[in-house]
C-alpha cells in the first residue's frame, strides 16, 4: 500500500473510532508499527491527528468542530496532568476556586485534597463527579448540559456563579491565536467561562503547546486578562509580551 493510501486509511479508521493504538493500526493495515509511526508523524505535522500514550486520535479541532470530553481526556494526558500540577501551586488552604468544564482543568481535582478547607465551584459535570470522589467541598453550578462535553451552560449557571466570590479560577481554551486571544468552538461555554473569571480575583489559563497559534471562531478574551498562563513550553514572543505571569510545567 502506497504511503498516501495508507495515510488515508488511517484517517478513515480514526473517523470511525475516537482513538486507536498504533499496534491496532499496524495490524489493520498489514504494516509494521515503525511504518505506521512514520505515517502518523507526517499526519501530525499536517495537524490531522494527535498522539498520546501510544494512541492516535483524529484532530477534529483542525476542522473547527467540537470533540467529546471522553476523547479530549485521552489527548496529551501527561502534559495536561503536568499543567494542572503546576497550576495548583497557586492554590492555598481555605481558598475558594472556580473550575471550568475543560478536560485540562479537570486534572486539577486530583491535586486538591492536600489543601484544607477549600471550596471548588465548577460548571463541569465530569469535574463535579471527580470532586465527589474526594473530600473537597464543592458546588456545581447547574444549567443546561451540552451533550458530549459534560459542560453546564446558560443563564441558570451564570446566575449561580454570580452568587459567589472566588480567590482564583482556572480555565482552558481550544486555541491561543497569534494576536493573543484565547479562542474556542463554543460561545455558550465561553460565556460560562467568562462568568467564572468575573467572580474571581485571580484568573489562570491552562493551555498546552498544541493550542498555540490556533484560532477558533469564538473569542473568550485577550491573554492579558489572565493573571497567569500555564503552558508546557515557553510562549512565543507575540504571546509572552502580553502575559502578566508565565508558569512552565515540568
Amino acid at each position: 500500500m502506497a504511503n498516501n493510501e495508507r495515510e488515508k486509511e488511517i484517517l478513515n479508521i480514526l473517523r470511525k473510532k475516537y482513538s486507536v493504538k498504533v499496534k491496532e493500526l499496524a495490524d489493520m493495515l498489514y504494516a509494521s508499527e515503525a511504518t505506521i509511526r512514520r505515517d502518523i508523524i507526517k499526519l501530525e505535522k499536517q495537524q490531522l491527528v494527535l498522539r498520546s500514550h501510544g494512541k492516535v486520535i483524529e484532530n477534529k479541532l483542525s476542522a473547527d468542530s467540537q470533540i467529546a470530553f471522553s476523547a479530549r481526556e485521552q489527548l496529551m494526558y501527561n502534559i495536561k496532568s503536568d499543567l494542572a500540577e503546576a497550576a495548583v501551586s497557586l492554590v492555598h488552604d481555605g481558598a475558594v476556586i472556580m473550575l471550568d468544564a475543560s478536560s485540562t482543568v479537570s486534572h486539577l481535582v486530583k491535586y486538591l485534597e492536600k489543601f484544607k478547607d477549600i471550596i471548588a465551584i465548577t460548571c463541569g459535570i465530569k469535574t463535579a463527579y471527580m470532586l465527589s470522589q474526594t473530600n473537597v467541598k464543592f458546588i456545581c453550578t447547574g444549567g443546561e448540559a451540552i451533550n458530549g462535553s459534560y459542560s453546564l451552560v446558560g443563564q441558570a449557571g451564570i446566575n449561580c456563579i454570580k452568587k459567589y466570590n472566588a480567590d482564583i479560577c482556572f480555565v482552558s481554551c481550544h486555541g491561543l491565536s497569534e494576536d493573543g486571544l484565547a479562542t474556542d468552538t463554543s460561545a455558550t461555554e465561553n460565556e460560562i467561562r467568562y462568568a467564572l473569571m468575573e467572580r474571581s480575583r485571580q484568573k489562570v489559563l491552562l493551555a498546552d503547546n498544541a493550542k498555540i497559534g490556533k484560532t477558533f471562531w469564538h473569542n473568550l478574551c485577550d491573554i492579558s486578562e489572565f493573571d497567569a498562563v500555564v503552558c508546557n513550553e515557553p510562549l512565543p514572543e507575540c504571546l509572552a509580551s502580553k502575559t502578566k505571569r508565565f508558569i512552565l510545567s515540568q
